[in-house]
Parts: C-alpha cells; sequence; structure tokens
C-alpha cells in the first residue's frame, strides 16, 4: 500500500506541475490571449483577439480540468468571470475591481455631479477600452452624457466591457468550462465560491503558515537560519509574503481550504555557499535554504 500511495503522491505532483506551467504559459503577455487593466495585476477577455476562438474554448477546458482535480490555479482574472459563469450580470462593482480609476469617475457622475458639473465635463459615449476608442450608443457617435442619461451611459459601459466586446470568446471559453463541470453542480456555487476554489483565496494567515512548517536534514526551528528565515519573512510587506507564496507554491492566494492545508517543507539546498539564493520546488512545496555562514544574511534572503 506504500507503494501505492507513493505513486498517487508522484501523480498529484505532476498534475499540480502540469497545470503551474501551463497556465503560467497561458497568463504570460506573450500568449496574446488577454487584455490587462491600467495596472497590470488582472487578465480580461480582449475586445478584439488575437487567437483563434477554439483556443478560448480549450482554455476553459483547462480551467475546468483544474477545478476537477482540485489544483488551484494562478489565474489573476476579476470576479466577474465568475459571476458571468453562474449568469449573474456584471455591475459597477466589477468596474471598479477592474478599472477603480474609470468606476469612480462613473460614480462621481452618477451620485456628486449636479447636472450643470455633468454637461460641463463634455464626456461622450465615446470611451476607451481595450486599447481603443468605442462608440457606447453607434446610432449617435459622440454622443453627449447629460444628468438624464448618464445612467443610461454606465450600465452601457459596465454591458460593452463585460458583455458585448467579449460575447463569443467568452461563450467558447463557459462551453469549454462545462465541457468538464457539470453546470448543475457548479451553480450550486456563489461567484466568490467558484473563485475560492478555482484561483483561490486572500485570507492569508501567517502564523499558521508558519506553524505548519516542516524542517528536514539539519534544519529545526531554532536553527539561526530559520530563525533568521522568520525575522527577514515578518519584515515583508503583505505584498512580498504574497509573492513569496507564488515563489514556494506558485500561486499567490490561499487554497479554498485555508492556509492549514499549506505545509512548507525547508531543506539545506545542497552545494550552496553564501553567494546562493534560496530555491524552491513548487509541487513540492519545498523551500531550499542554503546554510549561510555570514550573519546577517537578510540580504541575500
Amino acid at each position: 500500500h506504500e507503494e501505492f500511495v507513493d505513486v498517487n503522491k508522484v501523480m498529484n505532483v505532476h498534475k499540480k506541475d502540469f497545470f503551474l506551467h501551463v497556465f503560467d504559459e497561458l497568463m504570460a503577455p506573450e500568449s496574446d490571449m488577454f487584455m490587462y487593466n491600467e495596472t497590470k495585476t488582472l487578465a480580461w477577455f480582449p475586445p478584439k483577439p488575437k487567437v483563434e476562438e477554439k483556443t478560448y474554448f480549450l482554455f476553459g477546458v483547462l480551467c475546468g480540468l483544474a477545478l476537477f482535480n482540485h489544483n488551484i490555479i494562478h489565474m489573476p482574472v476579476p470576479l466577474v468571470l465568475f459571476k458571468k459563469l453562474l449568469r449573474v450580470e456584471p455591475s459597477l462593482d466589477d468596474m471598479k475591481e477592474f478599472e477603480p480609476v474609470m468606476a469612480e469617475s462613473c460614480r462621481c457622475m452618477l451620485e456628486d455631479y449636479t447636472p450643470e458639473k455633468v454637461q460641463s465635463s463634455e464626456i461622450t459615449f465615446t470611451v476607451p477600452w481595450g486599447g481603443e476608442q468605442v462608440e457606447l450608443d453607434p446610432t449617435e457617435p459622440g454622443k453627449p452624457v447629460t444628468a438624464l442619461n448618464k445612467k443610461e451611459f454606465v450600465n452601457a459601459y459596465i454591458d460593452y466591457a463585460f458583455n458585448k466586446s467579449v460575447e463569443g470568446v467568452f461563450e467558447a471559453f463557459k462551453q469549454g468550462f462545462f465541457k468538464v463541470c457539470d453546470i448543475d453542480v457548479v451553480e450550486f456555487f456563489q461567484p466568490e465560491e467558484l473563485q475560492a476554489v478555482t484561483v483561490g483565496q486572500e485570507n492569508y494567515d501567517w502564523e499558521v503558515f508558519k506553524k505548519n512548517t516542516v524542517y528536514e536534514g539539519v534544519y529545526h526551528d531554532s536553527h539561526p537560519n530559520i530563525v533568521t528565515f522568520w525575522e527577514v519573512f515578518e519584515n515583508l510587506t503583505a505584498e512580498d509574503k504574497k509573492k513569496f507564496l507564488l515563489f514556494l507554491t506558485g500561486c499567490d492566494r490561499v487554497p479554498f481550504l485555508g492556509m492549514e492545508s499549506i505545509k512548507m517543507r525547508v531543506a539545506v539546498l545542497p552545494d550552496a555557499a553564501d553567494i546562493h539564493l534560496p530555491e524552491s520546488l513548487t509541487c513540492h512545496c519545498l523551500l531550499l535554504l542554503p546554510i549561510y555562514e555570514r550573519y546577517p544574511v537578510e540580504r541575500t534572503m
């Protein structure tokens, strides 16, 4: 039985490795599959795809397979993707997540501006999206936004960004996803839950992460190297801690089952000198830390 368990473990590592590399390549700007928001932190389907529609179908199949195999994937997409899979209409909140500056302008117009202010802003139904200017009302190019039609303008913008401009590619993606996943089962989820089981969540608990860590070889929790490592780690910013998680596991978000399910192993990096940097084996959640003789080593780590 022991041998059987080991084979399973190896299989899981290979699966994780497969999804890790595939999604790394798919989400890279070089894949030409996505457009990115202003801060380059989130990806979305482009209005004018540079790749064939069937590529998005295959992308959907891969997302479905990752979910089916309980593999969370590094896929920085907005919640609206999961809302659309569950037939929930996009809203201003989705624009706020993807393009916060744009969304804030829309909110100000809806809630704060007087009719005169709307008028004097000289905003029109011609808007930027996906690197080009778009007519939200093709029947009247350059149509001005007024106090009377400002709600129509905001709704049209959201509808264009998350529905109309991606109709073909999103439909292909959705068909691929549901080719693997049973729609009746998926529809039990709320969008936030579907997002959490697919790409992980953001409820970080670094104390649990530290407590769960296992040390191998000469390392133990009071080894000078390990003490220094945790001192360095605790001084990292929240963003840098997430980057470390990405370096260690291949994903910067927390699995659906929480931080408890991440067990970092720390071992000595063989044949390493003071000049070597730590390495990781993402599929084994293994951190390989050289034994540093010189202190302080904060800068090396």
